[in-house]
């Protein structure tokens, strides 16, 4: 009987030393991108189910805590950490929502920075993309009320910023591949807000 036991403490002992490792390199990444403060973001974003891409976009994201701005050539949005604008551009239209943490979680691909250190089990490995040496840091939730079941990141080890963040929710994979991230951005709250003397002519639908 003492083998079996032996094994599963081993098993029990590396998982932990690998969910340590998993949590130190979050707490550099989320050091790092609170560091770098108001931010601008590049990036190519996918959507997945059972393996077969969905849609596909890419774009330009302005970042403040919870804040986000979002360009693609399909929308535009605003939130500011509350309320989110959301205007699709061919529409004439802006939907005014609040929308939930879980719907944010799918949008905003820094969610993980506010959750890691409650409701999921880390784990991680070494791995490189685009040529870059980097830690795949795995998040799977312990509860199934978790806004997202399951998060990859993939974090550069040279200073700790993603690269890539995939994200599911039931049985879609949202994937978001960063493209260049310019820190020390002076953004102000207006630019999280819709700007309506922009768009005279756009409709407003209130849907809160």
């Amino acid at each position: 009987m003492r083998r079996p036991i032996t094994i599963a403490l081993l098993l029990a002992f590396a998982m932990a030393v690998t969910a340590q490792s998993a949590m130190k390199v979050l707490d550099k990444t989320a050091s790092s991108i609170r560091e770098a403060g108001d931010v601008q973001v590049k990036f190519a974003a996918a959507t997945f189910v059972d393996g077969v891409e969905q849609t596909s976009t890419e774009g330009v994201m302005l970042l403040r805590d919870k804040s986000m701005q979002l360009t693609t050539p399909e929308m535009r949005m605003w939130y500011d950490g509350h309320t989110q604008w959301s205007m699709i551009n061919e529409s004439g239209e802006v939907n005014v929502t609040n929308p939930t943490e879980r719907e944010m979680a799918a949008i905003n691909p820094y969610t993980f920075i506010s959750h890691y250190k409650k409701g999921y089990r880390l784990s991680m490995k070494e791995s490189t993309l685009r040529g870059q040496a980097t830690y795949e840091v795995h998040m799977l939730a312990t509860k199934p009320d978790n806004p997202a079941q399951e998060i990859y990141v993939d974090v550069a080890r040279a200073d700790h910023m993603p690269l890539c963040i995939r994200i599911r929710q039931g049985k879609e994979w949202n994937r978001i591949t960063i493209k260049s991230l310019q820190g020390g951005m002076k953004l102000a709250d207006s630019d999280f807000v819709f700007p309506s003397s922009e768009y005279r002519d756009v409709e407003v639908i209130d849907l809160r």
